[in-house]
Parts: structure tokens; sequence; C-alpha cells
């Protein structure tokens, strides 16, 4: 299987470019720049994407201007994978370092056709399901509580890619938890564990994710019962998809 490998990084951020595209050489890959989308720029009334009544039903919280130029961004690369010629495209915050094993695994990974997109950087190490060992001690799975936290490193096939870009609209959810929810965007979405980059220094110092106060954009504890709700719909279906996925023998 032929895998592109793309990069999002905001024009005004060349240093996080010169970094990755260092550290990717060095591991035998090229990356493909995608543009980030600085959200500060639009104005609100222009951000036709966002539904803003279910963003907040569902999220609890006002989004952000990075929140959504993160959102668009990653629509970006999707995209990009889908018109591209490789059969599969990994994507990349500019953040993000591989491990030595990462190109191994993705390797034994792609000898299978039993996934669409799988997602190997978290902030979150919830209880799993195993789906199939990998190379290198790692193994796909399905997680079963969440949200896992973080788009900084993903594989989604070309085949599934605009099936899931058209899932991903309008932006309800931020990025990285619209993005797991595979029993809602019906693609095959599973996670590898442990995961294959880490985060380089600067990615204390995000720029094209949430930005803003996060307790300033935080609706009061009686809006945020529809959240509730959500999340305990979402906890669920988390649940029952995990436990349906099936497993390689």
């Amino acid at each position: 299987m032929r895998i592109d490998f793309f990069v999002i990084n905001l024009d005004r951020s060349p240093e996080r470019l010169a970094d990755i595209r260092a550290d990717m050489a060095a591991a035998g890959i090229d990356v493909i720049r995608i543009p980030g989308v600085d959200g500060k720029a639009i104005p609100e009334a222009e951000r036709g994407l966002l539904d803003t009544p279910r963003f907040l039903r569902r999220h609890g919280k006002r989004p952000a201007a990075g929140e959504y130029g993160c959102y668009l961004s990653h629509l970006r690369a999707i995209e990009a994978i889908a018109a591209g010629p490789a059969e599969a495209g990994v994507v990349f915050e500019d953040d993000v370092r591989p491990r030595p094993e990462m190109t191994a695994v993705l390797a034994d990974l792609a000898s299978r056709d039993d996934w669409d997109l799988v997602r190997f950087a978290h902030h979150r190490r919830p209880s799993r399901r195993r789906l199939r060992a990998l190379v290198e001690g790692r193994a796909m799975s399905a997680a079963y509580h969440g949200p896992t936290g973080s788009a900084a490193a993903y594989i989604v096939r070309r085949s599934a890619a605009s099936k899931l870009a058209e899932a991903l609209k309008p932006m309800s959810l931020p990025f990285d938890v619209a993005l797991e929810r595979g029993w809602d965007t019906e693609v095959r979405t599973f996670d590898i564990w442990d995961d294959l980059v880490t985060f380089s220094p600067r990615s204390k110092t995000s720029q094209i994710e949430v930005g803003g106060r996060y307790g300033a954009r935080k609706l009061k504890p009686w809006r945020r019962l529809p959240t509730l709700l959500f999340r305990t719909g979402e906890l669920v279906r988390r649940i029952a998809y995990a436990l349906a996925a099936e497993r390689s023998r």
C-alpha cells in the first residue's frame, strides 16, 4: 500500500515546518504540507461550516476561533487524501515527532483491510478492546471510553476519505472529538496504542487548536444538561461500537 504523509502547518510557523520535515526525513518520510487555517482570521459571521447551536448542545462550551481553524485544516488534509494517488494518507499536526518504529507499525497495519481510519496519538489511555496485534508490541484497538483526545496523528484510507469528510460536516464538536466517532461517521475507526509519535516541546504552544480562555467558554451549569445527555448517549454508543468491532485472527 502506498501511503502519503501530510503535515498541517500555519503560514506563520515556518520553524515548526522545518522541525517536522527534519524529523520525518530522518525516518525516511517526505511530508506534504497542508496550509493550516487561522481561525482567528475568520469573522464569526463567516464561519459557515459551524453549527453553533448544535455545538453548544453537544460540547457545552462556546467554540473558539482556533477550534474552527483546526477543523477546517484537518478537512483540507482529508480531502487531499481523497483526491490523491496514494491508497492511504497520514495526517500530522506540526508538533509531533515520529517514534523509530512508526513506519514498521503502519506497514503492518496496512497489510489488512480491516480499518478505514486509525489514530495513533492520544492524550488519554482508556480501557479498550484489542482487535489485532501489530509489530513492535502495538495493537489496533477500540476504546470503551472517551474521548481519548488529540488528532495529532492518524491514517485514513483514500477509499473512505470522501465519506469521512462529508460525515464531519457541519462542525458540531471539536475536531479531535468528532474524528473518533466511527459509530456516527460509519467509517471503521480504531486506535493504536502505544502511540507512534511523541509531542515536541512546541506542542505546549499549539497554534491551530483551542485558543481563548477555557473557563470563559463554558456554559452555565443548567445550560450544559443537554451536553450531559449527549455524552451519556455517546458512552453507550462507544461501548457498543467497540464490542461490535471484528477481531482479526
